[in-house]
């Protein structure tokens, strides 16, 4: 007997199809979840409410809970519809598509902002979350020295990493009068306050860049 989230997520792995006791079901799985991916874009993540979703969809909340139990398990759902599948790599090298697996997946981070406030707690459970990893470590495995997997868990890393940070970008501007304090007290970090790191996406660039240089 599975539980509620054991369903969901079975049936976002197709391995158990939608349920069919009691009435039809107004929405599918997919439906629910594209109408909380559509709340979240507008409003951020924590504006996701089983609530909330089943207002937008027109059904009682406790309707809701025919599809998915608990916030958590919808935003797993939720993960995997944003992220959506993995494109086909290309690239002249192995480093170019790394390159081209990198902006892609940064570019989902962008028109889904609020990936960047999903924190996991466990191992992932979406299947394209998977994908994205096997799309790129089969597509640089036979050219690498490195583990391809470890290769691209890493990128993966930076990728959550600078979203966030282009995420945040201005919501909390630092006092005017740190920058000379930094300098007065950390002399080799004087420039530090005048760099603009504010395009997450040049700093992320930054950072694969540097990652690939270290690697063969």
């Amino acid at each position: 007997m599975h539980s509620q989230e054991d369903r969901a997520l079975r049936q976002l792995w197709e391995l158990e199809p939608a349920t069919t006791r009691g009435p039809k079901a107004r929405w599918t799985l997919s439906e629910v979840t594209a109408a909380a991916v559509s709340l979240a874009d507008e409003a951020g993540l924590d504006a996701v409410s089983l609530a909330r979703v089943a207002e937008r969809l027109d059904i009682v909340t406790t309707a809701i809970y025919r599809y998915v139990d608990a916030k958590a398990t919808l935003v797993e759902l939720m993960v995997d519809s944003a992220i959506g599948d993995p494109p086909d790599i290309t690239g002249s090298d192995w480093r170019d598509r790394c390159r081209f697996w990198v902006t892609s997946l940064a570019e989902k981070y962008a028109e889904h902002a609020w990936l960047s406030d999903v924190r996991p707690t466990r191992m992932p459970t979406q299947p394209r979350a998977y994908a994205w990893i096997d799309a790129l470590v089969r597509s640089i495995r036979d050219d690498v020295h490195a583990d391809p997997l470890r290769v691209a868990l890493l990128l993966d890393s930076l990728i959550r990493s600078y979203s966030t940070l282009g995420a945040t970008a201005g919501q909390s501007a630092p006092p005017e009068w740190l920058g000379e304090a930094i300098a007065d007290r950390y002399p080799a970090m004087a420039d530090a306050a005048g760099q603009d790191t504010s395009d997450s996406r040049a700093e992320l660039e930054f950072a694969v860049e540097a990652v690939l240089r270290g690697l063969r």
